[in-house]
């Protein structure tokens, strides 16, 4: 099946509010054109979940989601441990359609086009819609999830120095319960997503997260109201995830890399 690019430029209703550029989504073909949606869910590529949405009305509960869909340029944070929600249309003439939402806080994320590399802020709680129809859910491969086939470059993987030492993101959510309210430091500094951390208390990934100490050289950080667990290991962050190994990027085939790095374009810091 054929791809359509996403273009947006002649499809956007320019509003200027202040200093922020406000643009409404306009979708380059009608809702009848859409056979089915294949609607997908991760935390990391290797737990990604599918579900295909067939009903006419769920087919256009979600078509009417996007279309008029107010974004904007805002910068934001990029946010690790997010979930990523991800839709593919599949229309009538043979073509399919992508859009990529990240989670970046409650009811709102960055919507991301990375065919054409576009990239917005939404205040529209997209992530819910998930849980809102009633098929069958079954897991898929990261190669299968939207966007994959496009991305061509990669962010390091998310790190924080602290005490002199990095700590990797591990993907994983902290298991721990009856937590110390003391929190053991704050990241106050940060580095574009290609870049290491040089100092303490610095990350590649944002500011304003506080953490505290874990076992075998873990810090747990709380982000996106969880727990994510990183771990502390040598390295220049050349490295991908793949189940619960990380793998040197150059090792690795372009093909083989985009297949499994969808979670990490979606919190590339888009300054």
């Amino acid at each position: 099946m054929k791809k359509i690019a996403l273009v947006l430029v002649a499809a956007m209703v320019l509003v200027f509010t202040g200093c922020e550029k406000k643009e409404t989504i306009s979708m380059p073909f009608d809702v009848a054109d859409v056979n089915n949606i294949e609607m997908y869910r991760n935390v990391v590529p290797n737990s990604a979940e599918k579900q295909v949405i067939t009903k006419t009305d769920d087919i256009e509960d979600i078509y009417f989601l996007f279309s008029g869909l107010e974004v904007s340029d805002k910068k934001t944070e990029p946010v690790a441990g997010g979930t990523v929600t991800s839709f593919r249309f599949n229309l009538s003439n043979d073509t399919s359609y992508e859009i990529i939402y990240c989670a970046e806080a409650v009811k709102s994320g960055r919507l991301k086009l990375p065919e054409e590399k576009l990239d917005y802020f939404t205040a529209a709680d997209i992530e819910s819609y998930w849980d809102n129809y009633q098929y069958e859910i079954v897991p898929v491969s990261e190669n299968e999830l939207p966007g994959q086939e496009e991305t061509q470059e990669w962010d390091k993987i998310p790190m924080v120095m602290v005490d002199g030492k990095l700590y990797y993101d591990t993907g994983k959510e902290s298991t721990i319960s009856g937590r110390c309210g003391v929190m053991d430091g704050e990241i106050t500094s940060s580095v574009d997503g290609s870049e290491i951390p040089t100092k303490d208390n610095q990350s590649n990934f944002g500011t304003g997260f506080e953490y505290q100490y874990g076992a075998d050289n873990t810090i747990e950080i709380f982000m996106n109201e969880k727990w994510i667990v990183f771990e502390q290991r040598e390295g220049a962050g050349n490295q991908v995830r793949y189940g619960d190994r990380m793998v040197d990027a150059e090792g690795l085939s372009k093909k083989r890399l985009n297949g499994w790095i969808g979670i990490i374009a979606c919190r590339k810091n888009n300054s």
